[in-house]
């Protein structure tokens, strides 16, 4: 880029982008290479590599990026898309925190698990129904969503997800190329990542390097899904269509920071939201699923459950819903049954002793992962799985 075009920073990029549409591939990685090359120069103290990040590291290449992918000032384009969408979010999809308030109505839900936030509640009609105030643990509103909760439910401001409308076509076409190599390097630099060894801090510099990179991100896709909704179909789709993106943020739970671990697992809340993306997500989150019950089960305690939040945040936002399981089961290619099964006969085999008896305790003690996953399911399945377990 001619460096007078750079002394007009942003303005002057987009200017040289104009003309050089083909080089945005290139530009993209040197912008988020200075964010990597800022982390890596900075030489941490033993407190700062043990600390959660920040993302801090990445805010001036992101700031950049978003300039590439709104053709414009940012800020302005998404309260723009804000404005212009105000009042009409297909679905709700507000993730919660812990003891947030929520309503669960018996009428309205599709299973016991299923609940809408207080907003939601208050702008629907749920006269004479059975409902009750619970505190939440983690999750999604589901109003809005025709697999979790019913329509006659919804709320006046939550009308399903096929009233999502499309993102502007030059919006897509400017958001699109940028995304897309910023995906692409996301993937990477996690892919990068090695387990920690038995003993040390596991401050590795690609390790630094993926948890700053994913805080920054995240942040960055949570707020374009705050302001619009047809931007979040939008990115939920490239999301799902970047080549293992999905397997490597899932894989990722026991590499990164806590916290890091945590703002990904809010991200993908938000995402599934969107039925596309939620099928998608629930394929690759069920090849990860007998990965990490091995593990639990080579552990020997089922305390390892709650190095795996994943695994206990989604179980519950996949397998309690109906169409979707139903889909899963019949689907060869996942063969969600088969799976699980499988887990259940690992489960066996490791809890037999030297004496070829099976050590009652302990079966039991995993047992409970298992029944679990399999309680989500719903009644109307059970005789199909009731001739799986007679054939076995």
């Amino acid at each position: 880029v001619p460096e007078e075009q750079l002394q007009e920073y942003q303005k002057g990029l987009l200017m040289y982008i104009e003309k050089h549409k083909e080089q945005i591939p290139d530009i993209v990685r040197l912008i988020l290479s200075a964010g990597t090359d800022i982390l890596e120069a900075r030489k941490p103290s033993k407190k700062e590599a043990s600390s959660s990040s920040s993302g801090d590291a990445y805010s001036e290449s992101l700031s950049w990026l978003q300039w590439l992918m709104f053709n414009y000032e940012p800020e302005a384009v998404l309260d723009d898309l804000e404005r212009s969408s105000a009042g009409e979010r297909a679905v709700c999809g507000s993730v919660w925190g812990q003891s947030d308030l929520a309503y669960r109505c018996r009428t309205c839900e599709n299973d016991p698990t299923c609940a809408i936030c207080v907003p939601c509640f208050q702008n629907g009609n749920h006269k004479d129904h059975d409902y009750s105030i619970m505190y939440t643990g983690c999750g999604c509103c589901d109003c809005g969503d025709a697999t979790a909760w019913k329509r006659e439910g919804f709320c006046s401001k939550h009308k399903g997800a096929e009233q999502i409308k499309p993102l502007p076509e030059d919006l897509a076409q400017s958001v699109g190329p940028v995304l897309d190599v910023l995906l692409q390097f996301w993937k990477e630099r996690i892919c990068l990542v090695e387990p920690p060894p038995a003993k040390g801090d596991g401050s590795s510099s690609c390790k630094r390097v993926a948890e700053e990179l994913t805080m920054s991100i995240a942040n960055m896709i949570l707020k374009f899904c705050t302001c619009s909704e047809s931007l979040l179909s939008f990115l939920s789709l490239r999301i799902r269509e970047c080549q293992d993106l999905l397997d490597a943020l899932l894989r990722s739970e026991r590499l990164l920071d806590k916290k890091v671990a945590k703002k990904l697992h809010e991200l993908l809340l938000k995402l599934i939201s969107d039925p596309a993306f939620k099928y998608e997500f629930a394929k690759v989150f069920i090849r990860y699923y007998p990965v990490t019950f091995g593990e639990v089960i080579k552990g020997g305690n089922d305390s390892l459950l709650e190095e795996y939040a994943l695994m206990q945040t989604f179980s519950v936002q996949i397998f309690t819903v109906p169409t979707l399981t139903s889909r899963l089961v019949r689907d060869r290619e996942v063969n969600l049954l088969g799976v699980l099964l499988g887990c259940l006969t690992d489960l066996f085999l490791s809890c037999i002793g030297e004496d070829g008896r099976l050590q009652v305790c302990l079966c039991l003690l995993f047992l409970t992962c298992v029944i679990l996953s399999f309680s989500y399911f719903q009644v109307e399945e059970f005789d199909v799985y009731a001739g799986l377990f007679s054939g076995m």
